[in-house]
Order: C-alpha cells, then structure tokens, then sequence
C-alpha cells in the first residue's frame, strides 16, 4: 500500500510542478507584461484565430495559478477523505481496495488534466499569445491520453500483485 500511496504522491507533485516553474516565470515576467494585458482568451470566429477576450489589469494574470492550485488542492483534499472513509458492511475488503484505487486514480487523472490545462493558460498569459487549446490539447492528448486511460488499471494490477505478494510471504 506504501508504494500505491508513493505513486499518487509522485504524480501530486509532477502536476504541481509545472503550475510552480509558471507562477515564477510570471513573478520574474510580471514587471515587462503590458497593463492592461490579455488574461482570457478564446476563438474569434470572424478571423478564426484564437484572441484574448478578457483584457484587465495585469494582477489577474495570477488567476490562472490561484485556479490551478486551488482545484488541484481541492481535489486532492478528496483523495485524503476516500482513503479515510470506512467502508459499509456489505463491501469486502478486495472490492473496497479496488474500488477506492479506482477513485484515487481518477483524481490523479483529473490532476494531471488540469495541470495540462492551467500550465497552457499560464504559458498564453505569460507570453501574450493567445494560442487555442485545440493546438495545444490535441499533442498532449496524444501523449497523455494512454496514461490516462492506463492509469487505474496500472493501480489496480499492482494492488493485487502486491496482495499476493503479501499472501505468500
């Protein structure tokens, strides 16, 4: 159970990452960004492009970190109760095992999506250009989609082979 807990620590800490290197390059940024400054974009459908919609003061720019973090925190929040709550009677211990690695690896999935997701916004609001999430979202979906998807069953494959590891020692 250790090494399950040590992995959903790791993954914590690689979706926090990426938001904390954002926060400090628009801390080091923050003086030479314009003011006011795009800090919401979305598509413009005359042009086709991909525009700031939302134009205000530049402290605003924080909102995508305080987003970020906070959904993240909250989500993992979530994770310490599920480890916590005690299962009804009627569950067995395997299926309350498999079913709260099964949680915990969808608020790791939930995680890492949403650390994709502000890490891009951070990246447009730092650097001023507005870049549509379909060009950013359909690489890292290719690249995050398996793990993803092989997330839960990972978890659930290594609890039962340390259980019978467990077993027969």
């Amino acid at each position: 159970m250790k090494a399950l807990k040590r992995a959903h620590i790791i993954i914590l800490i690689a979706c926090l990452i990426p938001l904390a290197i954002g926060l400090v390059w628009f801390i080091i940024r923050y003086d030479s960004l314009p003011n006011p400054m795009g800090i919401h974009f979305g598509f413009d459908e005359k042009t086709h492009e991909s525009i700031f919609d939302v134009i205000d003061n530049k402290i605003f720019g924080i909102y995508p970190f305080v987003a970020g973090f906070g959904i993240i925190g909250l989500l993992s929040l979530c994770g310490f109760f599920v480890r916590r709550v005690k299962p009804n009677k009627k569950v067995t211990e395997k299926g309350d095992v498999v079913m709260r690695q099964f949680v915990l690896c969808i608020i790791d999935a939930l995680n890492i999506i949403i650390s994709i997701y502000f890490t891009v916004w951070t990246y447009c609001i730092v650097t001023q250009r507005p870049r549509a999430m379909k060009m950013w979202g359909t690489p890292l979906a290719l690249v995050w989609l398996p793990l993803l998807l092989g997330l839960p069953i990972a978890f659930i494959v290594m609890r039962i082979v340390f259980r019978k590891k467990k077993e027969t020692a």
